[in-house]
């Protein structure tokens, strides 16, 4: 043990008493080094990756004068078997014109993907597409004490931009490539059926068209291609196969509903 001799001395006194007193260093500068610890953490952390995100816009196109992105969802309707751009092949016209609970907590769901490949795929990022958005169509409600009446209704046809429609018009994504170096997703889409609680697959290609409507290859048919510009800070869509822009007010993503058979 280090001690130190404290003498106390009487000056009236013949005698002196010396004291010892230990002096213990152990714990100086601890709360120093937890400060110097703290920031070194910090700066790896902070300094490794870097984790913040940026907003990509949809390319320009039509000559820069346009920049909507467009979707258009189609339902089977299984009373006369064809597909139709509107809620009513699954609806009634009073929920989609009440905005029942039934609809309106229904919503589309657009997944992002690394590949097509289903056993090695990871979903990076998710748009939700609610059914409060979109464009209108006309319909007539169940003729009732005071007769039919005509209204309009939303329909699964979405024109996001700037104004209006905005939700789900940008991508949000890594601001650097240094942690993910990624540049290319794979997008699927389904429709959450808030009546029955399920999810509902959706293609890119009628079900109808193809020679056999039971057996082909899933990437083929489930998937687009979004493409990430980050010198713009923009994104594309194209179709996985021809590699033909889509999402144009020309040329909308055409989505249609995998009837599991």
């Amino acid at each position: 043990m280090s001690v130190n001799n404290i003498r106390i001395v009487d000056i009236n006194a013949t005698y002196e008493l010396n004291i010892p007193l230990e002096e213990c260093w152990d714990f100086n500068g601890i709360e120093q080094g937890y400060q110097e610890y703290e920031q070194s953490v910090l700066e790896e952390i902070l300094n490794t990756s870097d984790f913040e995100t940026t907003r990509f816009e949809h390319q320009e196109y039509n000559n820069n004068l346009s920049s909507s992105i467009n979707y258009v969802f189609e339902f089977f309707n299984t009373g006369n078997t064809t597909y139709e751009n509107s809620y009513l092949a699954k609806y009634s016209a009073e929920q989609v014109f009440y905005f029942s609970n039934q609809f309106s907590n229904s919503f589309f769901k657009l997944d992002f993907y690394d590949t097509p490949d289903t056993s090695t795929q990871k979903n990076y990022f998710t748009i939700i597409l609610p059914v409060q958005q979109g464009l209108l169509q006309t319909t007539t409600l169940n003729p009732d004490v005071l007769g039919s009446k005509t209204v309009t209704i939303k329909k699964p046809y979405f024109v996001l931009d700037y104004v209006g429609d905005k939700e789900g018009f940008f991508v949000y994504w890594l601001k650097k490539r240094d942690f993910i170096d990624l540049s290319t997703f794979y997008m699927t889409a389904k429709f959450f059926d808030a009546r029955s609680g399920v999810f509902i697959k959706m293609m890119t290609t009628p079900q109808t068209s193809l020679s056999s409507q039971t057996n082909f290859n899933p990437n083929d048919y489930f998937y687009y291609k979004l493409e990430l510009d980050y010198d713009t800070r923009t994104y594309r869509v194209v179709n996985k196969n021809t590699n033909a822009r889509v999402g144009t007010d020309i040329n909308p993503i055409r989505w249609y509903e995998y009837v599991n058979p």
